[in-house]
């Protein structure tokens, strides 16, 4: 098994593009994560081009998805650059959009979960108020999220052994990956039926 420090963990488990984990804690307003962006050159937070470095900002946090029932931050002292363009500006961050105290995934949650439960079992399941809650429902700078992998369906495994006695389920899976499988296949109850409706065999399908 590969062994990984807590630093690298965290980095999987956030997902975020763009930033190395330098540590965390656990604090009583949740996990605090220090981070940094893993360019080393700031960049102008309005026009995202490279300039060179003016000062060093304090310490803020930016709020991030929960994990389980523990809220996240996300640590970092942001530098300021002196832009041509826009003058003296904070450095853009890979995590968030300029100027914003959320991540941008936690931006395109509030939205995405306010469409299918509505406001008020959101505002509950994120913990918010309804002040932020409604800020953050009406942010027209953040892009819409990749609804790819919350939305589509993966075949995670299947049991040769379960095949008589949950057809259905299997078959629903399959009508899922859009290999519908017939009445006829699945009378047959046997490990050929699914092998004949996927090209795969149920062996090699479990984890």
């Amino acid at each position: 098994m590969e062994s990984v420090g807590v630093n690298a963990l965290l980095e999987r488990v956030l997902g975020l593009e763009g930033l190395c984990v330098r540590g965390a804690s656990l604090q009583p307003e949740g996990l605090v994560v220090q981070v940094r962006p893993r360019l080393r050159a700031p960049r102008c937070g309005i026009c995202n081009d490279f300039w060179r470095g003016y000062d060093t900002r304090p310490e803020r946090r930016w709020r991030h998805l929960a994990l389980e029932r523990t809220p996240v931050w996300l640590s970092y002292a942001p530098r300021r650059v002196e832009c041509p363009a826009h003058g003296v500006r904070v450095e853009r961050v890979p995590w968030a959009a300029h100027a914003s105290l959320f991540t941008t995934e936690l931006e395109q949650m509030v939205p995405w979960l306010w469409r299918r439960i509505g406001l008020p079992a959101t505002r509950r399941l994120m913990g918010f108020s309804w002040s932020t809650a409604e800020h953050l429902l009406h942010r027209p700078v953040v892009p819409l999220p990749d609804l790819k992998r919350i939305e589509e369906h993966y075949l995670v495994g299947a049991d040769a052994l379960s095949l008589r006695c949950h057809a259905q389920d299997l078959a629903v899976a399959m009508e899922h990956l859009g290999k519908p499988v017939s009445s006829e296949q699945w009378a047959l109850r046997s490990p050929a039926a699914l092998e004949a409706a996927g090209g795969v065999r149920p062996q090699s399908m479990g984890l």
